[in-house]
């Protein structure tokens, strides 16, 4: 009798694990190729949900049809977001042409004079040390000018005709927009009739499961915008004092602007005061090269011991599985995966511990 149970309950366990392993898999074909096919609409269907509310709230105290609310809301949105979307991109595409444009000159007049430094320090001591090697410091130094010099113009003029890429790319990310605002147009009047059809195609059990992940993915975004949220106000707030106390002028746009860059996994804090560090120090300037080196270790450290514990309270997880899928998901699916995945998961345990609890409720009852 304990064998077959035992069968049972391996059998069961096997079924079980194939199963899981069969739904992820088919959430990442599902997310790798799927979603960058499917994301106008996916983005439309968002855009939708997230006026609902507002739709409402103007049907229910203006008296207007809920199609006319819908369409007024759905205009008054896109003319914020095109208006907003068309001066930030073009002050951006203009300060980054000048910046690059301007690149060699900078590295003419604040790099290669630190470069120059560094060299002397170095034929000093090897003057000192060994005198026979002081042709070879020599040679390598001006090999290394050179090769930097031409890896700033390189790059220089390899940014500014990739942003002449992107703007030939333009075409394509139109008509994506276009369909994505043709769906939104019928999503958002005909929100209820999409959602009741797609319901009616599932099962009853589906059905649950879809509400259930409706209402813990709603719970788990706001979660995560606020752990993110509370992260961010830290480190401006780590930035904004270190800097105060360093004497930078514009310290709060400063510790604004990196602490916005610090959310993006691939940036970091470290892409701004790194390199502002080393070249102050190589400048001459001690104590703000060193501070500003301090300053970052602590943002980093801070932040690295921090970031699992806050997203991983705020959301539910344990630090561990956060970090864990974090780096799976930033690995796998690149900067959308650093959120998406730890989502994912958490939405996944949710409707696990609600089935948990639902069967203990009715075990119970019995």
């Amino acid at each position: 009798m304990q064998s077959k149970d035992r069968i049972e309950k391996m059998r069961a366990f096997i079924i079980q694990f194939a199963f899981y392993c069969i739904l992820l898999l088919l959430i990442f074909v599902t997310l790798k190729y799927l979603f960058p096919l499917l994301s106008p609409f996916v983005t439309a269907f968002v855009i939708a949900f997230l006026l609902k509310p507002v739709i409402h709230y103007i049907h229910k105290h203006t008296g207007l049809k809920r199609r006319t609310a819908a369409i007024l809301s759905l205009c008054a949105f896109y003319i914020l977001f095109l208006t907003l979307l068309i001066v930030v991109g073009t002050r951006l595409v203009l300060l980054l042409q000048g910046v690059f444009h301007s690149l060699p000159q900078t590295y003419a007049s604040l790099i290669e004079p630190a470069l120059n430094k560094i060299q002397f320090i170095i034929v000093d001591v090897v003057e000192n040390l060994n005198p026979d090697a002081l042709s070879i410091v020599n040679e390598v130094s001006m090999h290394l000018n050179t090769a930097l010099s031409g890896l700033v113009s390189s790059l220089s003029s390899k940014v500014v005709g990739g942003l002449g890429s992107m703007a030939a790319g333009i075409p394509t990310s139109l008509v994506n927009l276009i369909i994505t605002i043709v769906a939104s147009f019928f999503f958002v009047v005909d929100y209820y009739k999409v959602t009741g059809f797609i319901a009616k195609l599932l099962p009853p059990r589906g059905k649950e499961l879809l509400f259930e992940v409706k209402s813990s993915v709603v719970t788990v975004l706001f979660q995560f915008g606020r752990a993110y949220a509370l992260l961010m106000g830290l480190t401006f707030v780590e930035l904004f004092v270190g800097l105060l106390l360093l004497r930078v002028p514009y310290a709060f746009l400063l510790a604004l602007l990196i602490a916005v860059v610090d959310i993006l996994p691939v940036l970091g804090t470290g892409t701004i005061v790194i390199p502002w560090g080393i070249i102050t120090l190589i400048l001459g300037n001690f104590p703000l090269g060193i501070g500003l080196l301090i300053l970052y270790a602590i943002i980093t450290v801070v932040r690295q011991s921090l970031e699992p514990r806050v997203v991983g309270h705020q959301i539910g997880l344990h630090p561990l599985i956060t970090l864990i899928s974090m780096f799976v998901g930033v690995s796998l699916f690149g900067f959308l995966g650093l959120f998406g995945l730890p989502i994912a998961v958490t939405v996944f345990v949710q409707i696990k511990r609600a089935e948990k609890e639902n069967q203990e409720h009715l075990s119970e009852k019995e």
